[in-house]
């Protein structure tokens, strides 16, 4: 009876990792986030197909390969690795992942320290966040305010040029004034002579 009990116990926890394994690998293919995961040595053991259509990779051209492969900047990668291993947890790097093809493509790179039972690291959680259109508006946003700043220092400078054409005008104004009182005064002056 017993033996039967913990027969049903042991099936009933298959059947409960099978349904959790079902649920997170429909989970993975539904996550529109790609995301990896790789060994403390820097080899890639999982993706998701939303890194496999971010990477433009293959899942058997690109499992058991090292990250190292995506990026060009191998230094930035080391410094995220030192400081997944520090911090355990990245969020938002802004990084260049370099797809199959050799396309660049800006991210926003997080990273997760995995633990082993005994607290000893055993690989990193990796997800990237395509900010390539992000990118683009910001740089239209940039180039706009740039010819924006340029209008507005051209108007600032027809601006100084009528102030300067304006203080000019008044000041030959105040001279011709003075100009006239001098004439006026000397005509003036003249007249009380003749009489």
């Amino acid at each position: 009876m017993r033996k039967e009990k913990e027969e049903n116990t042991i099936q009933l926890l298959k059947e409960d990792l099978k349904d959790l394994e079902r649920f997170i690998d429909e989970f993975s293919i539904f996550l529109p986030l790609a995301v990896c995961t790789v060994t403390p040595s820097g080899i890639i053991t999982y993706t998701n197909r939303s890194f496999l259509k971010l990477t433009q990779y293959k899942e058997i051209e690109i499992a058991g390969k090292e990250i190292d492969i995506l990026f060009e900047d191998k230094e930035g990668l080391e410094k995220l690795k030192k400081e997944t291993l520090e911090k355990k947890l990245i969020e938002g790097r802004e990084m260049v992942l370099s797809s199959k093809d050799g396309k660049k493509i800006p991210v926003s790179a997080y990273t997760s320290l995995r633990e082993g039972d005994k607290g000893v690291p055993v690989g990193y959680f990796l997800a990237f966040l395509d900010i390539t259109e992000i990118k683009k508006l910001q740089e239209g946003l940039e180039d706009k305010v740039e010819e924006r700043t340029k209008e507005l220092q051209e108007r600032v400078n027809e601006l100084e040029k009528i102030h300067k054409f304006t203080v000019g005008r008044e000041l030959k104004l105040i001279e011709l004034k003075e100009e006239i009182k001098r004439l006026e005064d000397e005509l003036k002056k003249d007249n009380k002579d003749i009489n």
